[in-house]
């Protein structure tokens, strides 16, 4: 009995081990991030999600395209990358895009200080001559080994669809649909309506119409796409802009949500969704529809078709996730307990 129970221990030591190897020899999921921040607050969220998931070790996030053609947003990106350790990283910008319009929080953070000092000390802008945002994701994509690459777009899909429509250049010979097909293993997006509980087209879709029609019908990658209806049922809480933060007024995240709208209130964390579904898949934080294929028609609005051939899929909440996948993804924002 006690040689069964010796066999019985080492074999569990032997597992455990082996377990810890795997976890620590494991490489970082690959990330490139395209947003609209600027536009509304869920986009700044989802970005330090991605930040702390990086600062835990979980990705790397190779770069980050911009689909706002504003010149703040540069500066905004830029100064709070930097603000969090990330100076330099990759910046891509849609040239002669969609909402120009400088909104309600990029400003007041930008010319925010604390004891006479800019919270945000951006490097970057519009002078700079960023590289195109479908260019600079051709060249990360590039470099990256094949089916490797998580890509995650959260706002109008300027850059996403010009990067399907590109051509063999300089950086690659192969075409952006190929580029992708090659290296991309998961095109994650914040885009469209999958219930019949709302009916409108939905803002991220009819803002480019023609890039995301282009890029859902080009895709050929598996594509996760989390509806509005997703995030309208997650209300962010503004408890924790006020207090897991520190001083409110000293942090750029806290400053820009604040500026965003009248305080108090909860936002909808519909870009946060596709983040946290891109990341961490085996997680179960929300369930995959069917295999299908999503149109979009000229509208804006987005019908799914089931199909065991299609490569798209949508979130689904069910009520029973609501809270603790809501906690989970304020964990992620926050940076507490990353790690479960």
């Amino acid at each position: 009995m006690k040689r069964i129970a010796f066999i019985l221990l080492l074999l569990i030591t032997f597992e455990i081990s082996n377990t810890a190897e795997a976890s620590k020899n494991k490489k970082p999921a690959t990330v490139i991030f395209d947003t609209d921040a600027g536009n509304d607050i869920d986009d700044v969220l989802a970005l330090q999600m991605l930040l702390n998931y990086e600062k835990a070790g979980k990705i790397k996030l190779l770069g980050v395209t911009i689909c706002k053609s504003n010149p703040n947003t540069i500066k905004f990106l830029d100064g709070y990358c930097r603000y969090n350790n990330r100076k330099n990283i990759p910046l891509g910008y849609a040239y002669n895009g969609v909402t120009p319009e400088d909104g309600t929080y990029l400003l007041p953070t930008l010319h925010a200080k604390v004891n006479g000092f800019p919270v945000l000390k951006p490097v970057r802008s519009i002078e700079s001559k960023l590289p195109e945002g479908y260019k600079l994701i051709r060249k990360l994509l590039a470099g990256q080994p094949d089916t490797s690459v998580l890509l995650i777009a959260v706002g109008p899909l300027t850059n996403i669809g010009r990067l399907m429509n590109s051509q063999a250049d300089e950086i690659s010979p192969l075409t952006g649909v190929e580029l992708v097909r090659k290296k991309v293993k998961l095109f994650s997006t914040m885009a469209g309506l999958y219930t019949n509980v709302f009916d409108f087209p939905e803002w991220n879709v009819i803002s480019d119409l023609e890039a995301a029609k282009t890029t859902f019908a080009k895709c050929p990658v598996k594509l996760i796409a989390s509806g509005w209806e997703v995030g309208n049922k997650l209300l962010y809480p503004h408890q924790s802009i006020l207090n897991d933060f520190g001083n409110p007024n000293k942090n750029p995240l806290c400053i820009a949500y604040q500026s965003y709208m009248k305080m108090p209130y909860d936002r909808q964390t519909w870009d946060l969704t596709s983040v946290l579904d891109a990341i961490e898949p085996d997680k179960n934080w929300f369930l995959h529809s069917p295999k299908g294929t999503i149109s979009i028609d000229n509208d804006g609005k987005t019908t799914f078709v089931e199909s065991e051939t299609g490569m798209h899929q949508y979130l689904i909440i069910p009520e029973e996730k609501v809270q603790k996948t809501l906690e989970t993804l304020v964990n992620r924002v926050t940076g507490k307990n990353n790690k479960k």
